[in-house]
């Protein structure tokens, strides 16, 4: 019977950030494989980061975010609703800024653009 010898396997690294080292984001990539993350993923994430800036929402009806995901770029579409008397155009630059944050950080993706919509505002 013929065998693998284990040298002859390849071994995956180990991280070092189990040594307590600092770790690029590059050392963290898997060499073995390929990772797809859905759109659905991304429009997830990005719900949650609206609902993490103070004054906004995502919109209750319909689909508050849409997510176009191609290759390392993603394209975003966000409806939202935004708390009166709160400045509408503040709060879209605070849910832009957090959810390209959360977005890039949680997927590795470069966010390219983001459009939103304010559906209502609500007291």
């Amino acid at each position: 019977m013929v065998g693998t010898r284990t040298q002859d396997v390849p071994r995956q690294r180990e991280h070092t950030a189990a040594r307590g080292r600092h770790v690029r984001a590059e050392d963290l990539r898997d060499p073995g494989g390929r990772t797809d993350i859905a759109n659905g993923v991304v429009e997830k994430v990005a719900a949650r980061a609206v609902d993490e800036v103070a004054g906004a929402r995502s919109a209750a009806r319909g689909r508050a975010v849409r997510a176009r995901v191609s290759g390392d770029v993603v394209l975003l579409s966000l409806r939202i609703r935004v708390d009166y008397p709160e400045p509408v155009r503040r709060i879209a630059a605070l849910v832009r800024s957090r959810v390209r944050e959360r977005v890039e950080h949680t997927t590795g993706k470069q966010v390219h653009h983001i459009d939103i919509e304010i559906v209502e505002t609500v007291r």
